[in-house]
């Protein structure tokens, strides 16, 4: 038998209320447990000094005044716990749910509104950015013609076969100067030279 019903028993035991059969099991298990044995001469120990404690007598006047400060401290409870929160917020699974609920959702809110088309992510800001790079290509001429055919060549793969590397009429068609800078102008008018050069 448990040690845990042993000591059930030896509560019944004391007050007297222990049938004659558990009395030999309860007796069969204290010679064996040593532990079960102690705690039962701690139990008679006490039981034997309750006895001997003087009987304090206690005034009618007294229990009167007991129930009605019992009364009181009742009445006292009773309104806290009307002050208090209401009796199902009190419950902790009430907040672990709203908190579950709450981190629903945040993340339904945060999924709903992300953006799913992927985006386009630039190198460098192509304000004045081309400008720049002549620039800085324009001092070496062997950079310059590198970083051309590799445009002419990115260029080509794009366009494939629609006649974009065709070099334009300029005397036939003068629609093509309309539109020019003089800046671009003179641009054409120093490449025309450098290929007349070659």
């Amino acid at each position: 038998m448990r040690c845990r019903k042993i000591e059930k028993l030896l509560s019944n035991n004391i007050d007297g209320e222990l049938p004659e059969k558990k009395n030999k099991i309860l007796e069969t298990h204290l010679r064996k447990c040593s532990s079960c044995s102690s705690y039962a001469e701690n139990i008679e120990r006490i039981h034997k000094q309750a006895k001997n404690l003087e009987r304090l007598e206690v005034s009618p006047i007294y229990w009167e005044e007991f129930t009605s400060r019992i009364k009181t401290e009742i009445s006292y409870v009773q309104q806290e716990k009307r002050r208090g929160p209401p009796q199902f917020l009190r419950r902790k699974w009430v907040w672990a749910g709203a908190a579950w609920l709450f981190v629903i959702v945040v993340g339904l809110f945060l999924y709903l509104t992300q953006n799913k088309t992927p985006q386009e992510v630039y190198v460098f800001s192509f304000e004045n950015s081309l400008a720049k790079i002549y620039q800085e290509i324009g001092s070496d001429p062997e950079l310059e013609e590198l970083f051309n055919s590799v445009i002419l060549a990115s260029l080509g793969e794009l366009l494939g076969d629609s006649g974009w590397g065709e070099c334009p009429d300029f005397h036939e068609n003068l629609i093509l100067w309309e539109n020019l800078t003089e800046e671009e102008m003179r641009y054409l008018e120093s490449e025309i030279k450098k290929d007349n050069k070659l």
